[in-house]
């Protein structure tokens, strides 16, 4: 009897946990606990990990973090169904690299090649119109597309963050009128509008000014405006600063403000840019959540500024449509991979790292040292803004690295322990006979203090870095944030095959 009254009394509390959503959640644990990979027989790398702010793979060129860590993560989540996501070529042969992970795991299907000559097109500003993207999304999307082509950055400085700000400034005065009186916004218009924005208060008067685009823009913006209405109230905030303070502007500041803006829109008006980002779009991210891998094959080795372009408007699109979106258990994670991170890095991705999570985002980031990253991002005074990008990858892959400062970092993730330092001295023989019997005095000394857990020197000799002659295996070290590896360090030390 009593079985039995406990069968039903189970039954019972399953039935009231399913409906309150309990079993939902236990599903959603099951997920994220799914294993990757493995770092040892009792260290698994999950999905929860992986969503955990994604990997960050360091190594110098020819240590193996490509063929190693890079290429095992990969072929790790496109072997996972339920996964999508963004790939953004840096070398002629990712494309092969990647066909053959996606065949090798019966995913051939799911691989789109986004490339010159192919079939694929996105339209920028026309996606960002599509999403419900505000004026305020759109600039940022423009000025982080500058910071990936540095194409209005000179270094870091006041000059440098003063023409940021006005970039921000005007490009808000621009693409406000714009879109009231086009209903969207797009690279050529951007253009034409500062083209043909007045540089003198005389100009407001000629008849050949006022029938060019940019007073006929802001023409149809008014008569768009609801009188009365907070958008007027904006609307004529706008005018001012375009016919008073845009016009009586010192011709200098003007133009620099102007080139830096028309620098970072030009690459998208003209060649192949222009081929794959006008006209209708037939790809874009939403694919990725059906599955969809999109590889952007376009490496900046082979096509300079357009491929970096490319390469860094789909991945800041693909940013802003996963932190739109209400991920549920049944949702495909999406993982960006970029390998040589550093060039095409933004102020954007340590925002995205750190809100991406909870939408089932990730990034996997690989690049050649810490240094190639504080280059990058030049206008980031005593490297702020670099470190809180690094902080937010919780786990770190150092394979052999080739500089002192990004050992020294890896040595201080690790941290230093209390160690105990054992030294002795003898003090001088005073005769013979003392010597003879043995008699010469040792003295010992014992001292503790905080050291290295890993020497820098570790991170730099001794690793293995694949090929032949090392049976074609690649060593590195995994270090965790915030948490330990089952032998109670926050590091481990993993050997990767390059097969």
């Amino acid at each position: 009897m009593f079985p039995l009254m406990f069968i039903i009394v189970l039954i019972v509390a399953s039935l009231i946990l399913r409906r309150r959503g309990w079993h939902r959640h236990a599903i959603v644990a099951d997920v994220l606990d799914i294993a990757l990979l493995t770092w040892s027989c009792r260290d698994l790398f999950t999905i929860r990990d992986l969503l955990d702010g994604g990997m960050l793979i360091v190594g110098a060129s020819g240590s193996g973090k490509s063929s190693g860590s890079g290429k095992a993560i990969g072929r790790a989540v496109v072997r996972y169904p339920k996964s999508g996501g963004l790939i953004v070529a840096a070398k002629p042969e990712d494309y092969v690299f990647w066909k053959h992970l996606f065949k090798e795991a019966g995913r051939a299907d799911d691989l789109i090649a986004f490339e010159p000559g192919g079939e694929w097109r996105l339209n920028f500003f026309d996606y960002l119109h599509a999403i419900d993207a505000d004026a305020r999304t759109t600039i940022k999307f423009i000025l982080m597309l500058g910071e990936s082509i540095s194409s209005a950055r000179s270094g870091g400085g006041d000059d440098s963050r003063f023409f940021s700000e006005q970039n921000e400034r005007w490009l808000y005065n621009a693409i406000v009128p714009l879109k009231l009186a086009l209903g969207k916004v797009s690279a050529p218009d951007i253009h034409k509008f500062f083209a043909t924005a007045p540089t003198s208060v005389a100009q407001l008067s000629d008849d050949a000014w006022q029938r060019g685009f940019h007073n006929r823009v802001m023409r149809a913006a008014y008569d768009k405006c609801p009188r009365g209405s907070s958008e007027a109230k904006d609307y004529a905030l706008i005018g001012e600063e375009w016919f008073v303070n845009w016009a009586e502007m010192a011709d200098k500041t003007r133009t620099s403000i102007a080139a830096g803006i028309m620098g970072i829109i030009h690459p998208s008006t003209t060649g192949v840019v222009r081929e794959l980002t006008s006209g209708e779009t037939n790809c874009s991210p939403l694919d990725m959540f059906k599955g969809k891998f999109i590889l952007c094959n376009m490496p900046p080795s082979k096509y300079g500024v357009p491929g970096t372009f490319i390469g860094a408007g789909w991945r800041l699109l693909t940013q802003f449509t996963v932190l739109q979106r209400e991920a549920g258990p049944d949702d495909c994670i999406n993982v960006i991979f970029l390998d040589e991170f550093q060039q095409s890095v933004n102020s954007f991705d340590a925002e995205y790292l750190a809100q991406c999570r909870s939408h089932l985002g990730c990034m996997v980031c690989l690049t050649q040292s810490v240094h190639a990253i504080y280059a990058a991002m030049k206008n980031d005074p005593g490297n702020h803004r670099a470190n809180a990008l690094l902080t937010n990858f919780k786990h770190k892959v150092f394979h052999s690295v080739g500089d002192a400062e990004t050992a020294e970092y890896a040595s201080d993730l690790v941290g230093k322990s209390l160690q105990t330092f054992v030294g002795g001295s003898m003090s001088p023989v005073e005769d013979v006979f003392g010597a003879m019997m043995g008699r010469s005095q040792v003295t010992g000394s014992f001292s503790q203090h905080f050291e290295a857990v890993l020497q820098p020197s570790v991170f730099m000799h001794g690793l293995r870095t694949g090929g032949k002659r090392n049976d074609y295996l690649c060593d590195a070290f995994v270090i965790r944030s915030g948490e330990t590896f089952s032998g109670g360090a926050n590091w481990i030390k993993v050997a990767f095959s390059q097969g």
